[in-house]
């Protein structure tokens, strides 16, 4: 967040929202990869049927998120439960796409009955995507701390929009780049996209898992150490 101080003007919530979202939706993450095997099995129109559902959760997580942010960052239990919940949700996607069927075509998302509707599909998963909850709770707490958001609210609907602008735009570029890595570039991996989805989603469990372990092993620590200190007191 520190980079943002130096290049995006405190006064255009707009640009602020955008540059946010832009940059917390390019890197990999499980929408980006869904919306990637939609484009590459359905084309154009069901990727950004998807794009559009994950917004409009969106729209309605930021606008209850803005309210509560300062109460929902201090719930360090709620936010563990959503962390472990994320987890455990990734590992199961990664398995989804792993699990051998008798033809390959067949373990792909386009089986998914809910996959045939994707504006439905991503209401239903970015309804599930908890992790965002106290994500943007701590965007909000730092933007209302140094002052580039007004607690007012006067200014959260230009914000909001960006976040949305930014959120579809960085989906746009992350699929239509992958599917040029994976198609348009005639990699000839077509009996392997399932298995290589399955390997993203996996790996980022992993990398989410070794993350929770790390930060509540650093708090569980510190917890140690004071509750020592107080008896050694």
């Amino acid at each position: 967040m520190l980079p943002l101080e130096r290049f995006i003007p405190k006064k255009n919530p707009l640009l602020l929202g955008f540059a946010i979202s832009l940059l917390g939706s390019l890197p990999l993450g499980y929408t980006n990869v869904i919306n990637l095997q939609i484009l590459v099995a359905q084309g154009s129109w069901a990727s950004f049927s998807f794009i559009l559902g994950i917004v409009f959760i969106q729209y309605f997580v930021l606008r209850i998120v803005s309210k509560i942010a300062q109460w929902l960052v201090k719930q360090t239990k709620i936010v563990l439960l959503v962390e472990i919940f994320t987890v455990l949700f990734l590992f199961l996607i990664g398995f989804y796409f792993l699990n051998p069927t008798d033809a390959i075509a067949d373990n792909s998302l386009s089986q998914f009955q809910l996959a045939q509707y994707p504006f439905l599909l991503a209401l239903f998963l970015n309804t599930l995507n908890f992790i965002q909850w106290p994500y943007w709770a701590g965007i909000f707490s730092y933007l209302y701390k140094n002052k580039f958001l007004n607690r007012l609210q006067h200014n959260h609907p230009t914000f909001i929009i960006g976040v949305m602008s930014g959120t579809a735009f960085g989906m746009l570029v992350f699929a239509h780049v992958g599917r040029f890595l994976l198609v348009l570039n005639q990699l000839q991996i077509g009996n392997y996209i399932n298995p290589i989805f399955s390997v993203l989603f996996l790996s980022l469990a992993t990398v989410q898992g070794i993350k929770l372990l790390t930060k509540y092993k650093a708090v569980f620590i510190t917890r140690i150490s004071q509750q020592q200190g107080i008896k050694n007191q």
